[in-house]
């Protein structure tokens, strides 16, 4: 009888220290979920992912820089995955970013901090909408803010982001044989295209024209356009075709969007002096 006893006094001194032993464990305090979790993983980024491409794609402070990119539905695809994918492993998730660096990505864009700020603000616009907390929304803005010095270049001429003389003159010359083979217009330079001294001036006229405009050294010499285009009676046709075959020079040399709606708005600001002359 007394061993008995001592067996269930055993007994019921090991299920006391089992139950202390997992009282304890139950009161141990529980890892922090991750980031990615508290954001509510996969779907509810491609969610944030998705407004904010849309916030980006109606603000004009920064919208010339994602122009090619939503003009082509299958670079748009790559570059939606590759920031669900960036978030994602950046928050502690199981997505795999297999894009360029932060830096590569975005040399020569001229990004300036003011860009980057647009930026910012569209994706917090976007964490507002889905009602993401303000401790989850602010870690998430300031592991962005932390890329901030390979992304933004600073202030940077239209000259620098063509390329330059060298660049310049290829676009040029690429557009003049556009022109060239373009019925709509090339009957306006069939003259010059058969006097190789004229054509030349031509084209060096353009380039300094170009250069000088975009913030280069070159200086323009010729003509200024109302006198240059005087009794040639230009048509808006006429000169759509010949901004449609610049267009297309500067899409052959791959020129980043930004810079290309740049120098084809300074283009049509001479449209007046050029039609109906």
């Amino acid at each position: 009888m007394k061993k008995s006893i001592q067996l269930w006094g055993a007994f019921l001194m090991a299920g006391t220290l089992l139950f202390t032993s997992c009282k304890k464990d139950d009161m141990a305090v529980a890892p922090t979920p991750t980031l990615y979790a508290r954001l509510g993983g996969n779907s509810a980024i491609s969610a944030v992912i998705d407004q904010f491409i849309a916030n980006v794609a109606g603000d004009a402070r920064i919208n010339a820089f994602f122009a090619d990119a939503a003009a082509d539905p299958a670079r748009l695809t790559k570059l939606r995955n590759n920031l669900i994918n960036q978030v994602g492993m950046a928050t502690g998730g199981m997505e795999k970013y297999t894009g360029l660096d932060m830096k590569a990505a975005h040399k020569g864009m001229g990004i300036e901090d003011s860009h980057f700020t647009a930026l910012v603000e569209d994706l917090s616009l976007s964490l507002d909408k889905f009602k993401v907390p303000t401790a989850e929304k602010t870690e998430l803005l300031t592991a962005l803010a932390a890329m901030k010095p390979d992304i933004v270049e600073g202030a940077t001429t239209l000259y620098a982001r063509l390329g330059g003389n060298a660049a310049i003159t290829a676009v040029i010359d690429d557009f003049i044989g556009k022109v060239a083979a373009d019925s709509r217009i090339n009957a306006f330079f069939a003259a010059a295209a058969a006097d190789p001294a004229r054509l030349n001036r031509l084209k060096l006229n353009l380039v300094n024209q170009v250069g000088q405009a975009s913030g280069g050294p070159e200086k323009y010499s010729g003509l200024d356009m109302k006198t240059a285009h005087k009794g040639m009676k230009i048509t808006d046709a006429q000169f759509n075709a010949l901004v449609e075959d610049l267009q297309a020079s500067l899409v052959k040399f791959k020129v980043e969007s930004r810079t290309k709606i740049q120098l084809l708005t300074a283009l049509g600001g001479m449209r007046a002096d050029i039609v109906g002359q």
